[in-house]
Protein backbone atom coordinates (compact mmCIF):
# COMPACT_ATOMS: atom_id res chain seq x y z
CA UNK A 1 0.00 0.00 0.00
CA UNK A 2 1.07 3.27 -0.97
CA UNK A 3 1.95 5.58 2.33
CA UNK A 4 0.50 9.07 2.27
CA UNK A 5 2.47 11.69 3.91
CA UNK A 6 2.00 12.49 7.59
CA UNK A 7 -0.29 15.33 8.29
CA UNK A 8 1.46 17.95 10.75
CA UNK A 9 -0.93 18.88 14.01
CA UNK A 10 0.29 20.56 16.89
CA UNK A 11 -1.72 19.75 20.56
CA UNK A 12 -3.83 22.84 20.44
CA UNK A 13 -4.75 22.24 17.38
CA UNK A 14 -6.26 18.81 18.44
CA UNK A 15 -7.57 20.46 21.73
CA UNK A 16 -9.69 23.20 19.85
CA UNK A 17 -10.85 21.10 16.83
CA UNK A 18 -9.91 20.94 14.07
CA UNK A 19 -11.86 21.40 10.68
CA UNK A 20 -13.87 18.67 8.51
CA UNK A 21 -11.34 18.91 5.73
CA UNK A 22 -8.83 18.10 8.08
CA UNK A 23 -10.86 15.55 9.75
CA UNK A 24 -11.28 13.71 6.67
CA UNK A 25 -7.82 13.22 5.74
CA UNK A 26 -7.13 11.92 8.85
CA UNK A 27 -10.13 9.12 8.57
CA UNK A 28 -9.05 9.12 4.92
CA UNK A 29 -5.10 8.20 5.76
CA UNK A 30 -6.61 5.87 8.97
CA UNK A 31 -8.40 4.09 6.40
CA UNK A 32 -6.23 3.15 3.79
CA UNK A 33 -3.32 2.78 6.15
CA UNK A 34 -5.60 -0.10 8.16
CA UNK A 35 -5.43 1.86 11.00
CA UNK A 36 -9.54 2.12 11.61
CA UNK A 37 -9.10 -2.25 11.60
CA UNK A 38 -6.59 -1.76 13.94
CA UNK A 39 -8.56 0.37 15.95
CA UNK A 40 -11.72 -1.28 16.08
CA UNK A 41 -10.49 -4.99 16.15
CA UNK A 42 -8.60 -3.60 19.54
CA UNK A 43 -11.55 -2.10 21.07
CA UNK A 44 -13.64 -5.41 20.24
CA UNK A 45 -11.01 -7.77 22.22
CA UNK A 46 -10.88 -5.42 24.98
CA UNK A 47 -15.13 -5.34 25.31
CA UNK A 48 -15.71 -9.03 24.52
CA UNK A 49 -12.89 -10.40 27.12
CA UNK A 50 -14.28 -8.31 29.99
CA UNK A 51 -17.67 -9.58 28.72
CA UNK A 52 -19.04 -5.99 27.89
CA UNK A 53 -20.21 -7.38 24.44
CA UNK A 54 -22.47 -10.72 26.37
CA UNK A 55 -23.77 -8.18 28.78
CA UNK A 56 -24.82 -5.39 26.28
CA UNK A 57 -26.60 -8.57 24.36
CA UNK A 58 -28.42 -9.44 27.62
CA UNK A 59 -29.50 -6.08 28.24
CA UNK A 60 -30.43 -5.37 24.29
CA UNK A 61 -32.19 -8.69 24.30
CA UNK A 62 -34.52 -7.72 27.76
CA UNK A 63 -35.12 -4.34 26.32
CA UNK A 64 -37.59 -6.41 23.47
CA UNK A 65 -38.76 -8.87 25.88
CA UNK A 66 -39.96 -6.18 28.12
CA UNK A 67 -41.50 -4.32 25.50
CA UNK A 68 -39.20 -1.19 26.39
CA UNK A 69 -38.29 -1.21 22.75
CA UNK A 70 -39.66 -2.74 19.35
CA UNK A 71 -37.29 -1.55 16.97
CA UNK A 72 -33.08 -1.73 16.56
CA UNK A 73 -33.15 2.40 16.57
CA UNK A 74 -34.92 2.47 20.03
CA UNK A 75 -33.58 -0.62 21.57
CA UNK A 76 -29.59 1.59 20.59
CA UNK A 77 -30.48 4.46 21.66
CA UNK A 78 -31.74 2.75 25.32
CA UNK A 79 -28.48 1.17 25.44
CA UNK A 80 -26.78 4.42 24.84
CA UNK A 81 -28.70 6.29 27.02
CA UNK A 82 -27.58 3.54 30.07
CA UNK A 83 -24.10 3.59 28.46
CA UNK A 84 -23.51 7.33 28.79
CA UNK A 85 -25.31 7.27 32.65
CA UNK A 86 -22.92 4.68 33.62
CA UNK A 87 -19.81 6.47 32.49
CA UNK A 88 -20.97 9.81 34.21
CA UNK A 89 -21.65 8.43 37.44
CA UNK A 90 -18.26 5.70 37.10
CA UNK A 91 -16.39 8.65 36.80
CA UNK A 92 -18.23 10.72 39.90
CA UNK A 93 -17.37 7.90 41.90
CA UNK A 94 -14.28 5.80 43.06
CA UNK A 95 -14.47 1.77 43.78
CA UNK A 96 -15.93 1.05 46.47
CA UNK A 97 -14.37 -0.59 49.48
CA UNK A 98 -11.08 -1.08 47.16
CA UNK A 99 -13.01 -3.91 45.27
CA UNK A 100 -13.11 -3.68 41.51
CA UNK A 101 -16.90 -4.71 38.98
CA UNK A 102 -16.39 -6.28 35.41
CA UNK A 103 -19.68 -5.89 34.13
CA UNK A 104 -22.15 -6.97 37.07
CA UNK A 105 -19.94 -9.30 38.97
CA UNK A 106 -18.67 -7.95 42.32
CA UNK A 107 -16.67 -9.95 44.23
CA UNK A 108 -17.74 -13.13 42.68
CA UNK A 109 -21.76 -12.56 43.13
CA UNK A 110 -23.72 -11.27 40.39
CA UNK A 111 -26.04 -8.58 40.56
CA UNK A 112 -29.66 -8.70 40.46
CA UNK A 113 -30.66 -9.80 36.77
CA UNK A 114 -32.52 -5.96 35.62
CA UNK A 115 -29.15 -4.40 36.79
CA UNK A 116 -27.29 -4.44 33.57
CA UNK A 117 -23.52 -2.79 34.58
CA UNK A 118 -23.20 -0.89 30.91
CA UNK A 119 -19.80 1.21 31.67
CA UNK A 120 -17.48 0.57 29.15
CA UNK A 121 -14.20 -1.11 31.20
CA UNK A 122 -10.83 1.00 31.97
CA UNK A 123 -9.04 -1.65 29.96
CA UNK A 124 -11.16 -0.78 27.16
CA UNK A 125 -10.74 2.89 27.24
CA UNK A 126 -6.68 2.38 28.40
CA UNK A 127 -5.67 0.11 25.57
CA UNK A 128 -8.28 1.74 23.04
CA UNK A 129 -6.65 4.62 23.49
CA UNK A 130 -3.36 3.51 22.46
CA UNK A 131 -4.35 2.03 19.88
CA UNK A 132 -5.87 5.23 18.44
CA UNK A 133 -2.42 7.32 19.24
CA UNK A 134 -0.28 4.56 17.98
CA UNK A 135 -2.64 4.83 14.79
CA UNK A 136 -2.59 8.24 14.07
CA UNK A 137 0.98 8.60 14.91
CA UNK A 138 1.36 6.42 11.91
CA UNK A 139 -0.59 8.76 9.88
CA UNK A 140 0.16 12.27 11.35
CA UNK A 141 2.67 13.75 12.62
CA UNK A 142 1.91 15.26 16.01
CA UNK A 143 4.19 17.87 17.68
CA UNK A 144 3.95 19.28 20.90
CA UNK A 145 3.87 23.05 22.03
CA UNK A 146 5.90 23.79 24.70
CA UNK A 147 4.35 26.18 26.98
Amino acid sequence: MPSNPPVSITTDQAQSGISQEFRNNIYSALLSEGGIRNIESTLDEQLRASGFKDELKRYITDLFRSGQATTAEEARNLAMERIKEQMRSASSESSTNGTTELNGISNGISEDAGDYKLKIPDAAVKEGTKTVMKELEKVCEITYDEK
